[in-house]
């Protein structure tokens, strides 16, 4: 099969195009013909190789973890999808996989795509739309009611916990660049900062949840901001595991305040979930550019900028018809 394939650590123009072997599944995974992946920050870290400690070096390596496309092989013991559904999910694979014209996974890996969306938004939603769905439910635990600064607005994440904390009722501070103002205020936070306008740090709020989707504060820095029992929460689990002494140490004269951290779990339930908002329309993928897989250099040098709005996909293959989605 077509892929992307890297053979060493390094930056955007270590890809190369191969042919590989197409994966082989075990009785509790299925196969899919990729349509789209899209890309998120896990994916070009790893590039470069800021995972191989915990992951290894098993060159060669396909990435990618966010996929859409048609289910073409299933395990004997699955018994949600069959062939000819298309899905989406996030794989769980070592280093994902996605970037090839096939890829597997299992079961809790991926739900039905909702039928009101392309296979190209499908494939941009699950890994934002999970982290962001679990960090607000399972560690911040937020209420109707509650406040929260979501620091890094604009992005892949960014946008799409703005929906999440508004299906949950929560006020939204939306905090990026004046640049990407427009794009933000159409997701109607309750306030947006500029923080090239304004010291973050400096704000005469308090939220119940600072959460650090940009990772360019700390919770120490931070905890000023945050009420009684507050939460300062990061993505970049790795960084927050060499912070934890100091964390713990400024959590013992804060009131309850914490610093927590989130590794997203896969859960079809969950991604259930969210196809449902989505197909009922509360929850919407923005696309900022599209790729074909032969620019996938180009596709990593772009999304490594950091300056997306919305989320970064690339095409395997068109897309296929009349098929089962979610909602038919």
């Amino acid at each position: 099969m077509k892929s992307a394939i890297i053979n060493q650590f390094g930056e955007p123009d270590v890809f190369e195009m191969a042919d590989i072997q197409t994966p082989i599944i075990n009785s509790d995974q299925i196969l899919i013909k990729v349509n789209t992946v899209s890309i998120n920050p896990i994916d070009w870290k790893q590039r470069k190789g800021n995972h191989k400690f915990i992951l290894g070096s098993p060159f060669p390596i396909v990435l990618g973890y966010d996929a859409c496309g048609e289910v073409v092989e299933v395990g004997d013991e699955i018994d949600k999808f069959k062939k000819g559904d298309i899905v989406f999910g996030v794989l769980d694979n070592k280093y994902g996989g996605a970037m090839a014209e096939y890829a597997v996974g299992h079961e809790k890996c991926f739900a039905l795509k909702p039928g009101n969306i392309s296979t190209q938004e499908a494939a941009a939603f699950p890994m934002v739309s999970l982290t962001s769905l679990q960090a607000f439910r399972d560690k911040a635990n937020l209420k109707p009611g509650q406040t929260i600064l979501i620091n890094g607005a604009s992005g892949g994440v960014g946008h799409i916990a703005m929906q999440i904390a508004r299906i949950m009722g929560v006020k939204i501070i939306a905090v990026a660049s004046s640049k990407s103002k427009g794009f933000v205020k159409q997701f109607n936070p309750d306030s947006f900062v500029d923080y090239n306008e304004q010291d973050v740090l400096n704000l005469d709020k308090k939220v119940d949840v600072f959460f650090d989707v940009a990772g360019n504060y700390t919770f120490p820095k931070t905890k000023h901001l945050l009420k009684t029992k507050g939460i300062y929460l990061n993505l970049n689990y790795l960084n927050s595991l060499t912070k934890m002494p100091v964390n713990k140490f400024h959590q013992l004269f804060s009131k309850g305040k914490k610093a927590k951290t989130l590794v997203m779990k896969h859960n079809n339930s969950d991604l259930g979930m969210i196809a449902q908002w989505i197909n009922e329309g509360e929850l919407k993928i923005k696309i900022d550019r599209t790729f074909h897989l032969d620019q996938i250099s180009e596709a990593h040098e772009y999304a490594q900028k950091g300056h997306s709005k919305g989320k970064n996909i690339v095409v395997i293959d068109n897309p296929p018809q009349n098929k089962k989605t979610h909602g038919q």
